[in-house]
């Protein structure tokens, strides 16, 4: 039921008295963010893996979820295995992108432009998905190199064949920016083109080929709302949010109308809610709960990310741990102004700490 871990070896602090619950397992679960929480860029942030002790000796359930993807979530855990020493199970993993796997549904056969990632690793997290007919900015850039000249085609290790490249000329159905762009220039460009389009034909424009008054004919979605995020530099970096604003200020300046469009990742609602589903198939919960009530789930969501780790936490009614080690860098040890954390502490072992001393006092 719980993730299997094979820990590298630690060093060891002060062990902290074991959870103590009037049932067998713990009645609560953990959401761990991954960059600026377990780790920041290239780095596994030091206290990472004695927190992931913590929650195997107590027997803790946890998920990880995150705003970042690009890729298949088995292959996210592969590589969180690897840099984390643990076994990852991909079953526990919620990327930006998960989500929207509720939009197969309705885009099933559609032809879909998948926006973000490195390669063609988005187009195949899309298949996986359900999306049967998947086109990327970079199909359409080899085919016409003249969509965006001030960008270079990409190099591959292997040429294109004609079945990669079968949904290049089919319109458009819809955009969904499945990660962080590679080439903002050449994806605001076609992202725009699909938008103003006549019903998703690239190289057309609707309403009497004049872009102003432009109503828009393709949907887009986002998925993840993030300005900025955190790695080894000194100071956050751009994410999805920056190019979500980019192309909002650039389609209203030459439509005059407001880009429409839906995002997921956190802090959204939708993201959440998957989640919730997500621990209900790792820990399900008894009908009733000790005092004969239904019984109800605490879920403790640790983030570095104020505007969509806390704020999303809290508006779904998640305690909340603000972490110091990625967006979040108070001069002191103040709360955040405008989306306060249930606590805040140094690192993700304090993190786990301060969670398991919480519930023991709760259990007394």
């Amino acid at each position: 039921m719980f993730a299997l871990f094979n820990l590298r070896a630690s060093s060891r602090v002060t062990p902290l008295r074991r959870l103590h619950t009037a049932t067998s397992a713990p009645r609560f679960s953990i959401a761990f963010d991954i960059d600026g929480v377990l780790i920041k860029g290239k780095q596994v942030i030091p206290q990472t893996r004695r927190a992931l002790e913590l929650l195997q000796e107590n027997k803790i359930p946890y998920i990880f979820l995150t705003n970042g993807g690009g890729m298949r979530e088995s292959e996210k855990a592969d590589q969180l295995t690897k840099k984390l020493g643990v076994y990852v199970n991909p079953e526990h993993l919620i990327v930006s992108h998960s989500p929207m796997r509720s939009l197969v549904s309705k885009y099933r056969d559609a032809n879909v432009m998948v926006v973000g990632g490195k390669g063609s690793a988005c187009k195949h997290a899309a298949h996986d998905y359900g999306f049967k007919n998947v086109v990327t900015p970079e199909e359409i850039h080899s085919v016409h190199p003249s969509v965006c000249p001030i960008s270079d085609c990409e190099t591959r290790a292997e040429p294109w064949t004609e079945k990669g490249l079968e949904n290049v000329g089919k319109p458009v159905d819809a955009v969904m920016v499945f990660h962080d762009s590679n080439d903002w220039g050449r994806d605001l460009q076609l992202c725009l083109d699909a938008l103003v389009s006549k019903d998703g034909k690239l190289g057309t424009i609707k309403d009497s080929d004049q872009l102003h008054n432009t109503k828009q004919t393709v949907p887009i979605y986002f998925s993840n709302p993030d300005i900025v995020w955190a790695n080894e530099y000194p100071v956050p970096r751009f994410g999805q949010g920056t190019f979500r604003v980019c192309l909002e200020k650039i389609y209203q300046n030459l439509t005059g109308q407001p880009l429409e469009y839906v995002t997921y990742g956190k802090p959204m609602k939708t993201t959440y809610e998957y989640a919730d589903s997500l621990l209900d198939k790792i820990d399900p919960l008894p009908k009733l709960g000790p005092d004969g009530q239904p019984a109800k789930r605490t879920v403790y969501a640790v983030g570095d990310n104020p505007y969509a780790d806390i704020a999303g936490a809290n508006g779904h009614g998640w305690n909340s741990v603000l972490v110091k080690t990625g967006v979040f860098r108070p001069k002191g040890n103040e709360n955040h102004h405008l989306h306060p954390a249930t606590t805040v502490v140094d690192h993700v072992e304090d993190a786990v700490r301060w969670i398991i001393a919480r519930e023991n006092m709760k259990n007394k």
